[in-house]
């Protein structure tokens, strides 16, 4: 038991050790003493002729510099990860899962870009994303009916049926009427519709939206206690619409990465403002200012590693 103890004390020490001690090269500048604040503007001069991470002026190189500080972070890495936009020093989602990391939070992706889909019970129909408490998912109406026969108080509800004419128009089975026959296969459809009948063939259930969702934990010692923390965060291809996210090119074409960057950062906030010290992530200051076509353009290569999600893409 004392030993237990004895490791766990030397692992929250050699914890504390790495937090505290700042290793930005620069070490820790007085900014208010002119000969350090010449110096400094001196270093960035030459680190601007280089465009190493985009710096544009001493001034924003001032204000990551400080930033750098702040957060006790190398300013080698923080020059190409965090960015001044708007008066704001911003940083990317690399930035904020490492600063998480290093004060002990642990995370898991619990919906990975997850399709949502119709559910209903008979009469209505519910969006998976806003089923009531009530609702019991089932696979078929059948099930459906065995639960609400168990238990008066619940309601059991299946996924909506999907249709296709041989046009490719979808419809749910409450948009089809008498008039519309149903066919197994393309084959067939095609016989009826010589035959003067509207077929349509069953597919598979058309999502509505998709939720990518982060579960999150972390222990802090609260009047010698330890103490579990937990958050939960999620956000959705709809919401992204809502934010207009969708009006450039960018995240029309890496939408899985960029929702589940902004589901992580929403999280992260939960469970570590302490951490972050008031911190915005890109995309999530791009949102407040309404500058998000700029940002998405500006900083895509370092938001989204590119080679990372193409080969997310192949493994599929």
């Amino acid at each position: 038991m004392d030993k237990s103890k004895g490791n766990e004390s030397n692992s929250n020490s050699a914890v504390a050790i790495r937090h505290h001690d700042v290793t930005t090269g620069l070490k820790v500048l007085n900014l208010l003493d002119e000969k350090q604040l010449a110096a400094a503007e001196l270093f960035l001069k030459k680190i601007i002729a280089t465009d190493k991470g985009g710096v544009k002026s001493v001034n924003e190189g001032l204000a990551i510099l400080m930033r750098a500080q702040d957060l006790q972070l190398p300013f080698s890495t923080c020059i190409e990860h965090i960015h001044v936009v708007s008066g704001k020093t911003v940083a990317d989602i690399h930035i904020i899962k490492s600063l998480l990391s290093r004060a002990g939070v642990t995370w898991d992706c619990t919906k990975d870009y997850t399709p949502q889909y119709q559910y209903t019970d008979g009469n209505t129909i519910y969006n998976e994303t806003q089923l009531p408490d009530y609702c019991v998912r089932c696979r078929t109406s059948a099930e459906a009916i065995k639960v609400n026969s168990a238990d008066e108080e619940k309601i059991g509800v299946y996924p909506v049926k999907w249709y296709a004419d041989l046009s490719g128009k979808k419809y749910n089975e409450f948009q089809i009427s008498d008039k519309c026959v149903k066919a197994i296969n393309v084959t067939q459809a095609q016989k009826l519709k010589q035959e003067g009948k509207f077929p349509i063939i069953r597919i598979p259930a058309v999502p509505i939206d998709f939720v990518t969702e982060y579960k999150f934990i972390r222990y802090k010692r609260i009047l010698d206690k330890t103490v579990e923390i937990t958050a939960t965060s999620h956000f959705s291809y709809s919401e992204a619409i809502s934010a207009g996210f969708f009006e450039k090119d960018t995240y029309k074409k890496y939408a899985r990465i960029m929702i589940g960057h902004r589901a992580f950062t929403l999280g992260a906030r939960d469970i570590a403002s302490d951490v972050l010290m008031g911190c915005l992530e890109e995309t999530e200051n791009a949102i407040i200012n309404g500058t998000i076509d700029n940002t998405l353009e500006n900083y895509q290569d370092s938001i989204i590693n590119k080679a990372e999600y193409e080969e997310i893409n192949e493994n599929e």
